[in-house]
């Protein structure tokens, strides 16, 4: 069977509906395929937390007590001795991860999008140097070919539409494992005495020994139910993520534990976006762009402003035509100046953060260089204060012994600014990227070699 539409759109988590939604609401004919079957459409497992400014910038109503169950101020970055405690201000929600996603998708349909549940991709339908649709499977076994205008790929963290093209197409570029997330959450009934302030926090505890290269986090969304997880960096030797959430976390709560309502594992692209997001008919978003933060993992939020954005090029792309990767070009642009640029700076920052131990950890929290300040700033531009670097020299003049990891805050500081810039300044055409990747992969390269000097034999 063959089906035209104007955009065909793979995946159906927030990134595809959300845009599905956006694009059907301009009276374009869309496409929405999803390889979950219809009753778990919207599930996903993650942290369920997304901050009010992304809900805000939906211009849709969520629901307090159905796809929003809980209210957040703000955040507590906890030390590896939970002897120090860093609050962070930001108002958030807590969602049902399912209803949320659940609602994104039945708005696209009512506004028109047709939903193709229990459906897989298989191929992408080339055609020169274009993408001028899909070809995917049902459960059955029966094949359909999509043709469109345009494809989204909002297939997650595997996306599968851009991987499965040339390699030498700058848009099909892997994702190393070294900077992905392997993860394990459960969903847990539990007797936890907190104080009421307390449960209006998400909780971040830094822990390299439990979670190398990453952090664990207990977040409310009830009186009595949390959201419960462990992250670690996905590189040779790595912890399995589920081994050490039950050995070390669930084990320190058990005799609290009432019920665990979900459990699952995933995996999260904690880096920069990926260097190209588009190709003649294609545009990526989502975690198949890598665009969930690098430090903390935080993805709903990026993914929906990717959506937006992506939705806007299109409608643009197909007004002048066609949606060729030169109408298209002006969605990295858009992207990095919200949301990308900060996104790389903080990439620089997450590479920094995995090489320290407990020790350093600690000294950033005990002398107040991680203090509310600091990190509210980098959560909110991707940046370190120049009183930061001024702090640390004094820490270092005063205290006897300090970490040799607190002396190059101050370098991490210049390469964060330089990939920062680096992305503002994205070439206004494709005709300047091969230049702006060489640079951009010089820059981190050094960066890492310059890393690992550092750290080599702490």
């Amino acid at each position: 069977m063959e089906l035209s539409y104007d955009v065909v759109i793979v995946g159906a988590g927030v990134a595809g509906s959300y845009a599905a939604y956006l694009l059907a609401s301009k009276g374009l004919r869309v496409a929405l395929i999803e390889a979950k079957p219809e009753d778990r459409i919207g599930y996903k497992v993650c942290g369920d937390a997304i901050g009010k400014h992304h809900v805000d910038a939906m211009g849709i109503e969520l629901s307090m007590g159905r796809e929003i169950v809980h209210t957040y101020r703000g955040a507590k970055v906890v030390s590896p001795s939970e002897r120090f405690v860093v609050d962070v201000p930001g108002e958030g929600y807590a969602l049902d991860r399912k209803a949320f996603g659940r609602k994104l998708v039945d708005l696209a349909v009512s506004k028109g999008a047709d939903l193709y549940p229990s459906t897989r991709f298989s191929k992408p339908l080339i055609e020169g140097s274009w993408i001028r649709g899909v070809e995917a499977t049902k459960n059955d076994g029966s094949r359909t070919r999509f043709l469109a205008k345009v494809v989204i790929d909002a297939s997650g963290i595997v996306g599968v539409v851009r991987t499965s093209l040339p390699r030498e197409w700058w848009v099909s570029e892997p994702i190393p494992r070294e900077d992905i997330n392997a993860t394990y959450r459960e969903i847990w009934v539990a007797d936890v005495d907190m104080d009421p302030n307390d449960l209006h926090y998400v909780w971040i505890y830094l822990d390299p020994e439990h979670a190398p290269g990453g952090y664990w986090w207990f977040f409310p969304k009830a009186r009595n139910v949390f959201n419960v997880g462990l992250g670690v960096q996905l590189k040779p030797g790595a912890p399995n993520p589920r081994h050490n959430f039950e050995q070390f976390i669930r084990k320190r709560f058990e005799k609290r534990i009432v019920e665990i309502v979900d459990r699952g594992g995933g995996l999260v692209p904690t880096r920069r976006p990926i260097p190209c997001m588009v190709w003649n008919g294609l545009v990526v978003v989502g975690d198949a762009a890598a665009t969930a933060n690098p430090v903390h993992g935080g993805g709903i939020g990026p993914a929906l402003l990717s959506a937006k954005l992506a939705s806007e090029t299109i409608i643009e792309a197909l007004e002048k035509g066609a949606a060729s990767m030169e109408n298209l070009w002006i969605y990295h642009r858009r992207y990095h100046q919200l949301y990308g640029a900060k996104q790389a700076s903080l990439d620089i920052l997450r590479m920094f953060l995995q090489k320290l131990g407990v020790e350093d950890l600690e000294t950033l929290f005990s002398t107040g260089i991680a203090n509310t300040a600091s990190i509210y700033r980098l959560g909110v531009e991707g940046t370190i204060e120049a009183s930061t670097i001024a702090k640390i020299k004094t820490v270092l003049t005063t205290m006897v012994r300090s970490p040799r990891a607190l002396t190059i805050l101050a370098k991490v500081k210049k390469y964060m600014d330089k990939l920062r810039e680096h992305y503002l300044a994205y070439p206004e055409k494709p005709e300047g990227y091969p230049a702006w990747r060489e640079e951009e992969r010089r820059i981190v390269d050094e960066y890492r070699r310059w890393l690992e000097n550092e750290f080599r034999g702490l």
